[in-house]
């Protein structure tokens, strides 16, 4: 394991608590064995597969970086026009992407295309980020689906070798 997936592994233990911290390691355990390595500071980073961003996490307190949401955030980009026969989801996980699509809060500028209609496992938004999914505090079924769209990423990021 690399020293920077050791330090998130480690921060998580320190810093967050019960259902938050569970659900926290076992999503990145999750990463770090299918091959991602996180990036980026502590608490404030990424993972990367391959070279490429996967996802995006916050562990902490607002307190520290006003406009944050607390005590974990995971943003997932990506294209989720439609699924990989390789990763099904059920309607129970659709439902909880659905759930928890980002609107554009034009946070960075010139990323987002919040004109654009974005299409996700079969229906329609407006006005989404490119970090199609943020998840707050994740619950443990809501970590299942974020492991499932990192599946998905994987197996895109390997199809194009």
């Amino acid at each position: 394991m690399s020293e920077q997936n050791t330090q998130f592994m480690n921060y998580i233990k320190e810093n967050l608590k019960g259902d938050t911290q569970q659900n926290a390691l076992s999503f990145v355990q999750y990463l770090i064995s299918i091959g991602m390595t996180a990036g980026g500071s502590i608490n404030d980073g990424n993972f990367a597969y391959k070279g490429e961003l996967v996802c995006y996490t916050y562990f902490g307190s607002s307190s520290h970086n006003p406009g944050y949401p607390e005590p974990w955030t995971l943003w997932i980009g990506g294209d989720y026009g439609k699924e990989l026969e390789s990763v099904p989801f059920d309607d129970r996980m659709k439902e909880i992407a659905w759930a928890n699509v980002h609107d554009c809060d034009n946070c960075r500028g010139t990323r987002c295309n919040p004109d654009e209609r974005t299409t996700v496992f079969g229906r329609d938004f407006d006005n989404l980020c490119v970090s199609v999914f943020g998840f707050t505090d994740p619950n443990a079924e809501a970590v299942e689906l974020a492991k499932k769209l990192m599946e998905m990423k994987k197996h895109t990021i390997d199809s194009k070798e």
